[in-house]
């Protein structure tokens, strides 16, 4: 069986492993020395939920005994699987005679100031910039061309990793100073930065493909990013574009014009744009699969195809290439990223948020850490340091433009309910000193008609329904025209994965048109309190009741979801 060799193939570039299977070769990864740090655990972790696990090779220190351990697999391609490994992958196609990407052209495809020189040489639109050594001197550029913000960015990031937009001086100077001081993502010290002119306008992502320098559209997305305080730039959201707008056709037909620039040959660039009221612009060029550790089930079931697939067919399928080139383009369903700001640094142990993307009816998929294990989260300042990703995606777009809001939601109002530290748990009160109610008063007070379940923390007989304990709600079925609950110091020794997922169970056993009734005597046990339950009903799709002046002190919700 023949040979395809993968450089570094972490993120989406790990789809590449069962894609190479699936056409009748064999992977063989290089671990390059770029990426001999964190990702190196992503690598290994990645691989043990692939079906196949690949040969390991690992970059050795000497260039030429690189290329002569990777000859004597005699592979047929060597293709980039992530950013770390674009230059390794390049140069090793070219030692070996190999289709690839001209070597002279690596820094166009990696370096941010090289690759608008490229641009600026074409003729076509380009960021201006410069690199700076020091802070001096990117204050001087600065004055001399009259900017008054400006963005500073490492040289190599990915990610908008080391990203600064910065709305003054001030910030710019607080960036340089910032930049110098710490490492790039190849783990190297930054000795450079690069200052650029400041573009506003709504930013993209087009991927195209390339095939012996014939190029073709494969997914065009729209970011949404948020500022942050220190002057970042973080990813809220990436969303799939499922048709073309008008303004797009310019914004498609310039990414062709940016690969001719870089003298693109093969593969994909996951470009990012931008577009003002002067058209578009290029952000940058990646060389490689787009990122966010996407399935290549999910593209699939967005897109129709996925990333790392269509990349063979430049290699190795070019009529296929061509075919797929006349087609218009659509895509199967809305698609979504959602990535989890962590709003300041935290040391997390219980991750929720699993409970929740489990009700929402576009989830697909949710990568954060495992529940019950203790991770520590930076601060979110770039792609790099998010919380976790949730891959949403569903037939109608208001089902998972309702579930993004959700998200959305909670992310900014309850985060302890996606990630949590357990400081909103400590703040529950006594069970001793505890408000207790009657179930009769409150089946009296809401006019319980029809079947009822009371859910209690110790099991007890009331009249005219069916009653359970938070240990034997199972042996409750579902179709309850009233669901109550009266069970609060059963939740005192629960994790809040474990609250959320019995909470939701207690919901899921009212009928459609029925309600589902939190007194306080439960929700002063929830995290959040009272604005807790109304959130949770919220996620489970539950339509808020407004409160009557009568009955204080419970949260109502009637079940309307199809």
């Amino acid at each position: 069986m023949k040979n395809i060799v993968v450089i570094d193939p972490i993120s989406s570039g790990y789809n590449f492993i069962e894609d190479i299977i699936r056409r009748g070769y064999n992977p063989v990864v290089v671990e390059s020395f770029e990426s001999r740090s964190e990702m190196t655990a992503e690598l290994y972790s990645v691989f043990e939920y692939l079906h196949h696990r690949p040969e390991i090779l690992y970059e050795c220190e000497d260039y030429g005994d690189t290329v002569s351990l990777v000859k004597k697999y005699d592979p047929i391609l060597v293709i980039a699987g992530s950013e770390t490994g674009v230059v390794l992958a390049t140069r090793l196609a070219s030692s070996l005679d190999l289709p690839g990407n001209p070597v002279e052209n690596i820094d166009m495809m990696t370096k941010k100031d090289a690759m608008h020189e490229a641009l600026h040489q074409a003729g076509i639109r380009y960021i201006h910039g410069q690199k700076v050594h020091s802070v001096e001197e990117g204050m001087k550029y600065c004055r001399d061309n009259g900017y008054t913000c400006a963005v500073v960015k490492p040289l190599h990031s990915a990610g908008s990793q080391g990203v600064f937009l910065c709305d003054n001086l001030d910030e710019v100077e607080n960036a340089i100073k910032t930049l110098l001081s710490i490492k790039d993502l190849f783990d190297k010290d930054i000795e450079e930065v690069l200052i650029q002119e400041r573009i506003f306008g709504t930013e993209y992502i087009v991927n195209t493909l390339s095939c012996n320098g014939k190029h073709r559209l494969n997914t065009v997305l729209r970011y949404k990013k948020e500022k942050t305080p220190e002057g970042g730039y973080i990813y809220n959201n990436t969303e799939f574009l499922d048709k073309l707008e008008p303004g797009h056709m310019d914004l498609i037909e310039y990414a062709f014009s940016v690969a001719d620039a870089i003298g693109y040959l093969y593969g994909e660039i996951h470009g990012e744009y931008m577009i003002d009221d002067k058209g578009p612009v290029l952000i940058e060029v990646n060389c490689r699969p787009m990122g966010g550790s996407m399935p290549g089930e999910f593209q699939d079931m967005v897109t129709g195809q996925h990333e790392t697939d269509s990349i063979l067919d430049c290699y190795l399928d070019p009529v296929k290439f061509e075919k797929d080139s006349k087609k218009p383009y659509r895509l199967l369903r809305k698609g979504y990223l959602k990535m989890i700001i962590v709003p300041k640094e935290l040391e997390v142990y219980d991750h929720p948020v699993c409970e929740i993307a489990k009700q929402l009816r576009s989830t697909y998929k949710i990568s954060v850490g495992n529940q019950g294990d203790i991770k520590y989260y930076p601060k979110t300042r770039d792609l790099e340091t998010s919380g976790g990703i949730i891959f949403l995606v569903h037939d109608d777009i208001k089902i998972l433009q309702s579930d993004l809001e959700l998200l959305e939601n909670a992310e900014k109002k309850f985060f302890d309910l996606l990630l949590t530290d357990g400081t909103s748990r400590r703040l529950i009160p006594d069970p001793s000193g505890s408000s207790s109610v009657s179930a009769v008063s409150l089946m009296k007070d809401y006019d319980c008609h029809g079947a009822t379940l009371i859910v209690c923390d110790e099991s007890t007989d009331i009249e005219g329904c069916q009653v359970v304990t938070c240990d034997t709600i199972d042996d409750a079925y579902k179709g309850f025209d009233n669901v109550i609950t009266l069970f609060g110091r059963s939740l005192t020794k629960m994790s809040e994965s474990d609250c959320l997922r019995l909470m939701f169970e207690v919901m899921d056993k009212v009928r459609q048109g029925g309600r589902v009734i939190i007194p306080k005597c439960t929700y002063e046990y929830l995290s959040y309190g009272r604005k807790g339950a109304e959130e949770l009903m919220a996620i489970k799709g539950l339509v808020l009741e407004a409160p009557s002046p009568y009955m204080e002190n419970c949260v109502v919700g009637t079940s309307v979801r199809i």
